[in-house]
């Protein structure tokens, strides 16, 4: 081998190395999750108010891969720290540029989720949630940019980091029971 094809392998491994470690900033956002709550098995009931598509992306490659996924709670959180109640059954319709309608109900742990391969949708999106008999549908004030992960953006409670968890009522206690001892998605 001559040593302009030594340098051009080594200059070519060197980019492959520097280049294609992966991503920095989605790792260290997936290591922050923590891990799996014990009791709840990785499945649509784990992890609740957490960003789905950070796994369930193209970058993780965890299955299935996710076009949108979130969670929708009963009330507003208050601190940081507070308990959620998740909301069973809730309707969550989104609408791309294209037009394009999709529905997703939520399950006993209040998660929903459209795959990738039943829709890949044409950002930016418009979303509302029925939360059932005696609630309003409320509609989702901004558009959705580009995140497919709900709690990219909602997180924990309202401040000026967030505009806090997607919730059904503005109320000081919830309406809404919680999930059973059956939900999957409750710590055994």
């Amino acid at each position: 081998m001559s040593p302009r094809t030594r340098f051009a392998c080594a200059l070519a491994l060197l980019c492959v190395v520097a280049i294609g470690c992966g991503n920095a900033a989605l790792d260290v956002r997936i290591e922050a999750l923590g891990g799996e709550v014990p009791g709840v098995e990785p499945s649509e009931y784990h992890r609740p108010g957490q960003p789905c598509l950070v796994c369930h992306g193209p970058y993780k490659g965890a299955e299935p891969e996710l076009a949108i996924g979130g969670t929708i709670f009963a009330i507003p959180a208050k601190g940081d720290d507070d308990k959620f109640t998740p909301v069973e059954g809730v309707e969550v319709t989104l609408t791309d540029s294209f037009r394009v309608t999709k529905t997703a109900k939520t399950n006993c742990i209040g998660n929903f989720y459209i795959t990738k391969e039943d829709w890949d949708p044409g950002f930016p999106l418009q979303a509302k949630i029925d939360c059932g008999e005696g609630s309003v549908t409320r509609y989702m004030s901004t558009r959705i940019g580009r995140a497919g992960s709900c709690a990219d953006c909602h997180t924990g409670k309202q401040d000026q980091g967030s505009p806090g968890w997607v919730y059904c009522v503005n109320e000081a206690k919830s309406p809404f029971e919680g999930p059973g001892k059956d939900c999957p998605g409750v710590p055994q």
